[in-house]
């Protein structure tokens, strides 16, 4: 009978495994911790006021109910704010986009004296905190008529999510190649031509990145909606949901229940298009 001897491992294979595993830890506990307020949320959005409160509390809800839920979709107010933060942030997405493809292109391409001083001008917005805009934006909106309005909220968002989406898209079209944009010149197209027809349909998945996160960071905003909006008419759903704490309480129930029905139209479409993100975010590295 032969016996079999399985070779030993070596060093290198040694450290390849410590390095998967010390890599597999640390992800692991990077997704404990963005995880563990969405589950405390949904948790206590499901909770009775009884166990909320509870001493010592619990993790997960011990008797579920959808009582807050019912509270929070029953409401015409809470409906409002949603609409109201779709139609500001999508507007501020929209337009961000019509203006931001063309200025990134022309930043990435059309290179000149300053042009650097003009691209980082447009986007040094993005290191002003949001407390600092709302104060001049006030003053102006409300010289314009523009205070409590969707519109002027789409307006005030514009110089966040701009900057944004040129920044996200000048990297990427730097990095198109020179001859596929001389073909098209080539074939008469100008430079919104060459845009529509040969940039924006090899991009779509940056296109979608930059108009992702563009959303994104117009939709968690709440100083400035704060700031310039006073009623339901105009407030959106984080200023909604900054009303459940009042003087005398916190409706921790409602309030959460509120957070994760505006959490949700997020959640779903950032995991519908997660492989898209993930191509549209390293295709600027890869190219070239």
């Amino acid at each position: 009978m032969t016996t079999l001897t399985l070779p030993a491992r070596g060093p290198r294979t040694t450290r390849r495994v410590a390095r998967g595993t010390a890599t597999g830890l640390v992800a692991a506990a990077a997704s404990f911790l963005f995880l563990l307020p969405v589950v405390w949320v949904v948790a206590t959005s499901l909770k009775p006021d009884v166990e909320i409160f509870a001493i010592p509390p619990t993790v997960l809800p011990e008797s579920p109910t959808t009582t807050h839920f019912a509270s929070v979709l029953g409401n015409e107010t809470v409906l409002q704010f949603f609409r109201n933060s779709l139609l500001a942030a999508g507007g501020a997405t929209a337009v961000g986009l019509l203006l931001g493809v063309p200025a990134a292109f022309g930043f990435a391409k059309f290179r000149y004296r300053f042009s650097g001083v003009l691209l980082g001008s447009v986007l040094v917005t993005r290191m002003f905190p949001p407390v600092a805009l709302a104060l001049p934006f006030f003053l102006q909106f409300r010289q314009l008529g523009l205070i409590d309005s969707p519109l002027g909220l789409a307006i005030a968002y514009l110089p966040i999510v701009l900057p944004l989406i040129i920044w996200m898209l000048e990297g990427f079209f730097r990095e198109l190649p020179e001859e596929l944009l001389e073909a098209a010149r080539l074939d008469g197209a100008g430079t919104l031509g060459t845009i529509g027809r040969i940039v924006l349909p090899i991009s779509t998945p940056a296109v979608a990145v930059a108009a992702l996160f563009g959303f994104l960071a117009a939709w968690n905003e709440l100083v400035i909606a704060l700031s310039l909006t006073r009623t339901p008419a105009a407030q959106t759903m984080p200023v909604g949901i900054s009303g459940y704490i009042t003087q005398f309480q916190t409706l921790w129930g409602d309030m959460t229940a509120a957070a994760v029905v505006y959490l949700l139209p997020v959640l779903v479409l950032t995991l519908l298009c997660q492989r898209g993100i993930i191509s549209g975010l390293t295709a600027g590295a890869t190219k070239g």
